[in-house]
């Protein structure tokens, strides 16, 4: 009887996602693959800039760029998986069984699992710059974030494991899409994931960055020489860009939360109530996940006077050829 129940819900639920997907706009779809593509070249561009200046610039070699390397990395592959999923959007996933639903799910949600995950490491890196320096120097820099960076990967793929018992290929005489199936089960594991990937790195980053705010309003002359944002930081700074990291992190991954929670809180039948969200808001929280690997570069990257200075002289030396590649930073 249970086998039979689950046949039945899966019939109404992919007749429901039937109704939600196969008779949007055709303009909406060409807006959605327009802003897919822009995001892939600005990731590119943005997350190649970054390694590049990192690993060429000897003054780069810090902790906290060892840990935006392996953001960047992330982003990159997270960039590169967003053409197949524009290929899937638009062919709406005709070729895509069940286990190939799975495993890619599976690979996409570790991916920004571990860019979750990075991003909060930043976070507490920093807070302890500048609230506890000397318990950095206790061991080698590569050999401490080597460490952490294995932690990090092992942890992100723990927590994308469960997914896989989350998603199906739905099929139906018209479409074929890669979805949740919200089983009791699925439930469950949407329910903790929210908790995992979502508000336990958001208390961690406002905790931490409230903090290192407040230390930098006690001392306005830091003594961490910059090491805090990878430039020269004041009062001012410090706080526009503490804003733009948590304001950043909440657009990228609040819509996904959202997602999350309303599988853990509403059955099936309940969820079928919301049909504009999933017609249209499941297509936005896909867009501000991709959006964050454009931010990131952005924010951790771009923004940064040293990064920029690096990048320039990089570009004179190396590119230009004016003088020899061994290159550094003066700060």
């Amino acid at each position: 009887m249970n086998r039979t129940s689950y046949e039945n819900d899966l019939e109404v639920w992919s007749q429901f996602l039937t109704r939600v997907f196969e008779g949007k706009p055709h303009l909406l779809n060409i807006f959605f693959v327009v802003v897919y593509l822009i995001i892939f070249f600005v990731s590119l561009i943005g997350n190649v800039l970054t390694c590049i200046v990192i690993y060429s610039v000897k003054s780069m070699h810090t902790a906290t760029n060892y840990y935006l390397f392996n953001l960047a990395v992330s982003d990159l592959i997270v960039t590169f998986t967003n053409l197949a999923d524009i290929y899937d959007f638009v062919t709406e996933f005709s070729k895509i069984d069940d286990f190939t639903c799975q495993i890619r799910f599976f690979f996409l949600t570790c991916l920004w699992n571990n860019g979750i995950l990075m991003m909060t490491i930043l976070a507490i890196e920093r807070y302890i710059v500048i609230w506890y320096p000397l318990l950095l120097n206790t061991s080698p820099v590569w050999k401490r974030v080597s460490k952490v960076i294995t932690i990090i990967w092992i942890v992100a793929i723990l927590e994308s494991l469960p997914d896989v018992w989350s998603v199906k290929i739905i099929k139906t005489k018209t479409i074929s899409i890669c979805f949740t199936v919200p089983t009791e089960e699925a439930r469950t594991i949407n329910g903790v994931l929210a908790l995992l990937t979502f508000v336990i790195p958001l208390a961690i980053m406002i905790f931490v960055y409230t903090m290192i705010a407040f230390k930098v309003n006690e001392n306005e002359k830091t003594s961490s020489k910059g090491k805090i944002f990878n430039h020269r930081d004041n009062r001012r700074r410090v706080h526009k860009i503490i804003v733009a990291l948590t304001g950043s992190f909440l657009i990228c991954w609040l819509p996904f939360f959202i997602y999350r929670i309303m599988i853990f809180a509403y059955d099936m039948r309940q969820l079928m109530q919301f049909e504009w969200w999933f017609s249209t808001g499941i297509r936005i929280t896909l867009m501000n996940t991709w959006f964050s690997v454009v931010l990131n570069p952005i924010l951790f990257s771009l923004m940064s006077t040293k990064f920029r200075r690096a990048l320039k002289m990089l570009w004179t030396k190396k590119f230009k050829r004016e003088s020899p590649l061994k290159i550094d930073v003066i700060v």
